[in-house]
C-alpha cells in the first residue's frame, strides 16, 4: 500500500477563528452597553486571552492548513499524527476504534504496552481534512494490511 497523507483542515481552522471573533464581539457589545469600569476590566482579561488563542490557532492550525501541511500520515511503518507529534507503529497497536463527538471524531488506538501517553492514544480528526468515517476506514484497512512489520506484505 502507498503512503496516504491527510492535510490540515482549512475549513475547520477558519470556522474556529470566525467563532472566536463572534464570541469576543458579543462580549464587547455587552461591555459597551453596560459601560462600567468592572466590565471593561473583565473584557480586557478576555481580550488578552482571545488574542493569545487567536494567535495560537492561526500559527498552529490556519497557517499549516494554508501551506497544505500534512496532519496525519499512514504508511508501512504506522500512523504519524503531526498535530501532536506522535508516531505509532502498526505492531504496537492492539485495537483501533472510533469515538464520535458532536463536532468531530476521535480515533482511539489501544497499545500493546503502556507508553508515555498511557495504554491508549487518541487522534482527533477535528483538524484533519476529510470525512471522519473515511479516514477511520482507511486507518483500519492499513492496520489489517500491516499486521506485522517483521514480515513483508504480499502484493
Amino acid at each position: 500500500m502507498e503512503t496516504i497523507q491527510y492535510p490540515y483542515s482549512l475549513k475547520y481552522s477558519i470556522a474556529t477563528l470566525v467563532l472566536m471573533i463572534v464570541f469576543i464581539t458579543l462580549l464587547l457589545v455587552n461591555v459597551l452597553v453596560t459601560n462600567s469600569l468592572l466590565s471593561w476590566a473583565i473584557f480586557s482579561v478576555f481580550a488578552l486571552i482571545f488574542l493569545l488563542m487567536f494567535a495560537l490557532v492561526t500559527v498552529r492550525r490556519l497557517l499549516p492548513a494554508l501551506r497544505g501541511d500534512i496532519a496525519l500520515q499512514l504508511d508501512s511503518e504506522g500512523i504519524s499524527d503531526y498535530i501532536r507529534n506522535v508516531s505509532i507503529n502498526w505492531v504496537d497497536i492492539d485495537e483501533i476504534s472510533l469515538i464520535r463527538g458532536r463536532s468531530s471524531a476521535l480515533v482511539k488506538i489501544g497499545l500493546k504496552f503502556v507508553s508515555d501517553y498511557g495504554s491508549f492514544i487518541t487522534i482527533s480528526l477535528r483538524w484533519v481534512k476529510g470525512n471522519d468515517d473515511d479516514v477511520y476506514d482507511t486507518i483500519c484497512n492499513y492496520y489489517q494490511y500491516y499486521p506485522d512489520t517483521d514480515a513483508e506484505p504480499e502484493v
